[in-house]
């Protein structure tokens, strides 16, 4: 890509494009090669794989551009999966998840969730090569209404809309961490 150059009467502004994103991950207190702006699949044995790869087995996601790392199954209830829970349970189902050996997981924040959506796809409005276990239901956030304590913010992976509802109406959950802690 070429500079852009912005002529002003006082002074010329430029703009020039960034290289591609890079990330350096550190795993396990190992610093780990360059990894490209994107996903990165991890099976439950926590071999990462390739970019590109087709598998649907994985566990979990590393998101490169924001460092976190994400569960892939929506979480419902524990008697029955199938069954959403109120959003005080959800935030205890992540905190008690046991995944990939580490157990520091929990319930992200309404702008966390809400970038996972993807605007060309419905039930579920998400990446399902990434995602391929998420429900097309509601999911809760850790973010509180300012308008009322009893409320909190979700994600409808259906239709891809955020709102609010009240804490006690049953949804799912995804789990999130920081990736390499």
């Amino acid at each position: 890509m070429n500079d852009i150059t912005i002529s002003t009467a006082t002074a010329d502004i430029v703009i020039r494009p960034r290289e591609p994103a890079m990330t350096l991950l550190a795993v396990d207190g190992f610093a780990a090669a360059p990894q490209p702006s994107g996903f990165t699949k991890v099976l439950a044995d926590g071999t990462r794989l390739p970019a590109g790869s087709s598998l649907t087995n994985h566990v979990a996601v590393i998101d490169h551009s924001t460092g976190l790392m994400w569960s892939v199954e929506s979480l419902g209830s524990a008697e029955d999966a199938n069954d959403g829970m109120t959003q005080e349970a959800c935030e205890t189902r992540c905190r008690e998840l046991t995944l990939l050996g580490v157990n520091d997981w929990r319930l992200p924040t309404r702008a966390e969730l809400a970038a996972l959506v993807d605007d060309t796809r419905h039930e579920p409005a998400i990446d399902t090569s990434l995602f391929p276990r998420v429900k097309p239901k509601w999911h809760w956030t850790s973010t509180p209404c300012a308008w009322s304590s009893a409320s909190a913010w979700g994600v409808d992976f259906g239709s891809g809309g955020v709102d609010s509802s009240h804490r006690s109406y049953n949804g799912f959950a995804l789990a999130v961490r920081r990736a390499g802690q």
